[in-house]
């Protein structure tokens, strides 16, 4: 039985296809658009070559890329999940892959709503790297997308299954990016100038579970052969287990899977201060978690399913 659960929800990833997309679009200044995002490159340049005393490479870019992260958009199985789900489902395949990209190709998928479109999955395979926004969708969960992602409503069911805020740019037409520590103007000059206006801003937001809640919370609509709903589950909701374990008063999402380096450490190439540095790597657990969960786990799962209001049985 507990296969069965696990089967189903996987297989429903790409179902998911969300009542309302929420208010994830913010009216623009007058001098543009407001979703604007860069990908990695501009990043990589700056926050690469980082070592330890010792010597041991702990570049954010390296660890990043090789990472589920960088890798959400070129996930094959996923891809296949999209795929089939969009086949036993024809008439809902706009809505399957908008969906789905939220989380996978959530850059290309934000920009595209801003611009009125929905998002698209497989009109961006194979990926191709040019201003036709391709590169946007391959470089999957990138920095420009976490960094940016909006403080409001974090944490709320206004914001899962990947219903995050991007903040409008400010009155320069500059766009706020988020990070962990206060950046001296220098700094900040060399950042806007590689990034053409991305500025970065201290903000603690970064460092909370809450940010990884809007995609790593995802209730699923289940559909029929016609594309219509026919039910919601919690298929992912490792942030209310979280909410509901005694970590949540201990750790946060990112003090275990991006794990502090024992030492300070410069964060960019250029000019950097030693500071402490989490290591971009997203470590992820084995799936086979599922099948050895204990009793104690399976009724905690179960009260986290309950506050959803979802009876989970196994």
């Amino acid at each position: 039985m507990i296969r069965a659960a696990a089967v189903l929800f996987i297989s429903a990833l790409a179902m998911s296809v969300g009542a309302a997309d929420q208010a994830s679009v913010r009216s623009a200044p007058s001098h543009g658009p407001v979703a604007s995002f860069q990908t990695s490159d501009r990043c990589i340049a700056c926050h690469n070559g980082l070592t330890t005393a010792s010597g041991e490479d702990v570049s954010i870019g390296f660890d990043w890329r090789a990472s589920v992260m960088a890798n959400s958009s070129r996930d094959p199985y996923w891809q296949a999940s999209v795929r089939r789900e969009s086949m036993d489902h024809a008439p809902a395949t706009a809505a399957i892959e908008d969906t789905c990209s939220r989380c996978h190709m959530p850059m290309m998928r934000y920009d595209a709503k801003v611009h009125g479109r929905r998002g698209e999955v497989f009109a961006n395979l194979p990926f191709r790297a040019h201003s036709d926004g391709g590169s946007l969708a391959e470089d999957g969960v990138s920095c420009s997308m976490c960094h940016q992602m909006s403080a409001e409503k974090l944490g709320t069911p206004d914001t899962f299954t990947g219903n995050f805020l991007v903040d409008a740019p400010n009155a320069r037409g500059e766009h706020q990016e988020y990070g962990p520590y206060a950046v001296e103007p220098g700094h900040t000059r060399v950042m806007k100038t590689s990034t053409e206006g991305f500025t970065p801003v201290q903000a603690e937001h970064i460092r909370q579970s809450q940010l990884c809640a809007s995609c790593h919370t995802l209730i699923t609509e289940s559909l029929d052969a016609d594309g219509k709903e026919i039910g919601r589950l919690p298929e992912q909701v490792p942030y209310q287990e979280w909410l509901h374990s005694d970590y949540k008063d201990q750790r946060t999402c990112q003090s275990c899977h991006m794990p502090v380096v024992s030492e300070p450490v410069a964060i960019t190439r250029v000019f950097g201060q030693p500071r402490q540095l989490s290591r971009h790597v997203f470590s992820t657990l084995s799936a086979n978690w599922v099948d050895n969960n204990s009793s104690d786990e399976r009724a905690s799962y179960q009260s986290t399913g309950a506050a959803l209001g979802f009876n989970v049985q196994y």
